[in-house]
């Protein structure tokens, strides 16, 4: 018998993949990068700002109202009107202002002779000085003066043909049926109403300091009727300019005391000096601004827009973004308590049997005025971890044993300062203060110094944040 084939039984075994290490590696990074992206998309970024001196440009330019001594007067009789005076002229008794035609006739015969007016060499000689002398001064940056020219110009025209239409009147003969009318009173002459003529600035409502409440009417017309409004005269070189402020400008004028200011006006850049008061219109604190002179230049204007001739501030120069509001108690000042372990307060604390002790705690001092200390209220014990002056607690006086209970509160506006890598809060007071920045006054007790880091975002942090790791 044939021996048998032996099988031999041979087992096939996988051999385990060795692990690639690279893969693993560049995984565990990736996996890192994509932590390190999450959470730099999901924390607010903490930026830090330099403080530096500086100063702050502010806006003084204003719109006021203008209160004068003003007089309206009306035609006494209907018929057709000729003007002889033109509107910002300043007349008298003698000047002539206009003529009334019941009929029309010796108007309409005026107005032909007046229609061919006969210039001199030196009516051109003049016309052309003045053309000459706008040109050389004509800037491009300024193109109200274009208007003023063109007014200058024209009244010199007007008063060519006044002349002419005086010599006219001399031809005219006298005539019941046509009268001249002279002004009333010595005055700057304008031919237009506003319904704020009898204003004083006790008079004045908050609703008259809106540009857009003023309608003028102007009096200029063909044909009149008895007892129409006709001219109104600007009797006095005395005036007033009423201008809104805000509640800050007002309480920083009231606090330097000023009894005058310098303004520049922006119709024609001249100046003047005014007697400065704030007052109040209804609830509108203002500047009143009285002038003795320069009424002559703005006797055709009820608002008259003004820049104030005051220097800007200089102080510490600092971000909006950064300005905080922070809580604190007030302790009076005569709890406090110095010894070497620094400044403080003896608070009162009870033992297992109920007795009463104190013992000394110092404070973080962040602001201090005539009568009290500011305390954080949140400030903690770096041991225990719980908070040095809870609300109710009792301070002793050592010199009379005087107790006073924590729970006055107020707020203070400050800044959070990094110097030391970590957020601590200072006090500042605000000068002056625009969109962009604030200028806050420097060298105050714990406030601000030159080149201090502070946060350029507050309200992303907290007191004792740490910055810098």
């Amino acid at each position: 018998m044939a021996q048998r084939r032996r099988r031999s039984k041979i087992v096939s075994v996988r051999g385990k993949r060795p692990i690639n290490i690279d893969i693993v590696f560049f995984g565990a990074v990736a996996v890192y990068i994509c932590v390190i992206c999450y959470m730099a998309m999901n924390s607010e970024h903490i930026a830090g700002y330099e403080v530096n001196a500086g100063s702050l440009s502010v806006n003084h330019t204003y719109t006021g109202f203008a209160v004068r001594r003003e007089q309206v007067y009306s035609a006494d009789t209907s018929g057709y009107v000729s003007y002889y005076a033109r509107e910002g002229e300043r007349v008298s008794g003698s000047s002539l202002v206009y003529t009334i035609d019941e009929k029309g006739e010796i108007n309409a015969q005026i107005r032909q002779n007046a229609e061919s007016v006969d210039l001199t060499d030196e009516n051109f000689s003049a016309l052309r000085g003045s053309i000459r002398s706008y040109i050389n001064e004509y800037d491009s940056m300024e193109f109200s003066k274009v208007y003023d020219f063109q007014t200058s110009l024209s009244g010199a025209v007007m008063d060519l043909m006044n002349q002419n239409m005086l010599d006219s009147l001399e031809n005219t003969g006298e005539d019941s049926m046509f009268s001249r009318v002279y002004a009333e009173d010595i005055g700057i002459l304008e031919y237009y109403t506003d319904g704020y003529e009898d204003v004083t600035v006790e008079s004045l409502t908050e609703e008259m300091l809106d540009p857009s409440s003023c309608e003028k009417q102007n009096l200029k017309k063909e044909l009149v009727q008895a007892g129409e409004q006709i001219y109104k005269l600007s009797l006095s070189e005395k005036w007033s300019l009423v201008v809104p402020l805000t509640e800050e400008e007002a309480a920083g004028f009231q606090q330097e005391e000023r009894k005058f200011m310098e303004v520049e006006f922006a119709r024609d850049h001249t100046t003047a000096w005014a007697e400065f008061s704030v007052i109040h219109v209804g609830s509108i604190p203002c500047a009143r601004l009285d002038f003795n002179n320069s009424m002559v230049r703005f006797a055709d204007l009820r608002y008259i827009e003004v820049e104030f001739q005051v220097e800007d501030e200089t102080g510490l120069k600092i971000p909006n973004t950064s300005i905080v509001e922070k809580d604190f108690y007030l302790v009076p000042r005569k709890f406090l308590v110095e010894n070497e372990g620094g400044r403080g307060f003896m608070k009162e604390v009870y033992d297992e049997n109920g007795q009463a002790s104190v013992v000394f705690v110092d404070m973080t001092l962040y602001y201090e005025d005539e009568e009290n200390y500011y305390i954080d209220p949140k400030e903690s014990d770096s041991v225990t971890g719980q908070i040095k002056m809870p609300i109710g607690t009792f301070l002793v006086e050592p010199d009379s044993q005087e107790r006073f209970q924590i729970g006055t509160g107020c707020t203070l506006q400050g800044v959070y300062n990094i110097n030391k890598g970590f957020t601590q809060f200072r006090q500042i007071s605000i000068l002056y203060q625009n969109e962009e920045f604030a200028l806050v006054e420097e060298g105050t007790s714990y406030g601000l110094t030159v080149y201090d880091r502070i946060v350029l975002n507050g309200e992303a942090v907290d007191e004792d944040e740490v910055i810098y790791k």
